[in-house]
């Protein structure tokens, strides 16, 4: 329906509401009285507006781009009062204001301040949504994680944003002048987290780049431990054990996954007939596709008849098809059984690149790429913006390599 100029009262409200309900087309009045002034009535609304232009010109002699501001609705504001609140912002305008820009401004800051009265652990749910996808992969769980630990462990977790300062992200890199990993990722997934606050005008700096460069946490000094091939065999042989726990241990020896990797394995990521296990982005820590193709050996150490998909391969838990969580009571429970003292799981990814590397002609970036790193040689720097291919038959390669050598060893 085209716009109807006309003096607004009630009797034309109430006429043109009729008509909007019945043809179900928005219905624009146009005041004869108080020029600019409109009512628009939609299917379910119908308010005020008021249009004008700023006075004066922009650079180039253009005029000001038209502003529209609403004043009201017609249930609450009276034609009188509308024209009234109309009349006002001419005054403004005529004396070189913007009231429309103003009230944007005063929304603008009014929105602002709401946003500043949300506590840390408000925007650390909605940064979990919106920034972190809802935590869809490890590496983004384990960001919320470590933001929120880090806030738990300032105290400051039920603040406001504005509460957190250089002094207490100093108080917490001491905390943990002792882990300097632990210290390194809480740092990292805290600052990332305030740059998220930065960018969404929560805060006016982030406070985290106020620490030092001296005072951050350091890079922990790089791993060295890894296992002898007779270590090896007494892991292989260690008696006493849980049968899961054996057969988890020997699987992990003869398939360099990440340890959470192999306990949350699943029957539908194990494919026998490929000979491969196939894990998607959401399963790796650098959120990253990656299949590792399974060796005779391997695949002795799985059940032989297969269970209903999704039902994991080794279960580790003592609650049917829970998350394994007792590692230091795992670990524990390997070093008493096969003498070797210093077992740690992760060595067991070190060994298997290790002992390739000496024993075998596989190259490093083979290697590195069956470990899965995110900077692995493979897909590091600028090759790998070139660089896609999987290379899965150089893997299957290697693995079988991997396996003869094992074989030897034990």
């Amino acid at each position: 329906m085209p716009m109807v100029s006309c003096k607004i009262d009630r009797a034309q409200i109430e006429k043109y509401t009729r008509e909007q309900r019945a043809s179900g087309q928005r219905v624009t009045l146009a005041d004869q009285v108080c020029s600019g002034l409109k009512l628009v009535i939609n299917n379910q609304s119908a308010s005020w507006t008021y249009a004008y232009r700023k006075r004066g010109y922009l650079d180039g002699g253009k005029r000001h781009p038209q502003r529209t501001m609403k004043l009201g609705d017609p249930v609450n504001m009276t034609p009188a009062e509308a024209r009234l609140a109309a009349e006002q912002i001419k005054a403004l305008v005529r004396a070189g204001g913007d009231p429309a820009m103003a009230q944007r401004q005063e929304r603008a800051a009014r929105q602002a301040e709401e946003a500043r009265r949300k506590t840390c652990s408000d925007w650390l749910d909605k940064y979990a949504l919106n920034q972190m996808d809802g935590g869809r992969t490890k590496y983004q769980r384990e960001e919320v994680r470590n933001a929120q630990l880090a806030l738990e462990e300032m105290g400051l977790l039920e603040l406001f944003p504005d509460a957190v300062a250089p002094k207490h992200i100093r108080s917490l890199i001491d905390l943990h002048n002792t882990r300097p990993a632990t210290g390194r990722q809480r740092f990292g997934a805290l600052s990332r987290f305030l740059d998220y606050l930065l960018d969404e005008d929560v805060i006016d700096l982030n406070p985290a780049n106020a620490v030092s460069r001296k005072r951050r946490p350091k890079p922990p000094a790089p791993r060295t431990n890894y296992f002898s091939p007779d270590e090896l065999r007494r892991l292989w042989h260690a008696d006493g054990l849980r049968p899961q726990y054996q057969r988890y241990l020997r699987f992990m020896i003869t398939t360099p996954l990440r340890a959470d990797e192999g306990a949350e394995l699943r029957w539908d990521q194990v494919i026998l007939d490929h000979d491969e296990i196939r894990l998607t982005a959401n399963d790796t820590k650098n959120a990253e596709y990656f299949v590792m193709p399974l060796t005779q050996l391997s695949k002795n150490l799985l059940t032989p008849t297969k269970p209903a998909t999704g039902t994991k391969v080794f279960q580790l838990s003592r609650i049917a098809d829970g998350k394994m969580t007792s590692w230091s009571h795992f670990a524990n429970a390997v070093r008493k059984a096969s003498g070797v003292d210093k077992f740690a799981l992760h060595d067991l990814r070190r060994t298997f690149s290790t002992l390739m590397a000496e024993h075998t002609d596989v190259p490093m970036d083979i290697i590195d790429g069956l470990l899965n790193h995110k900077q692995s040689a493979t897909r590091g720097g600028v090759i790998k913006h070139y660089q896609q291919a999987k290379l899965l038959g150089k893997r299957r390669e290697a693995m079988q390599s991997w396996e003869r050598l094992l074989e030897s060893f034990l």
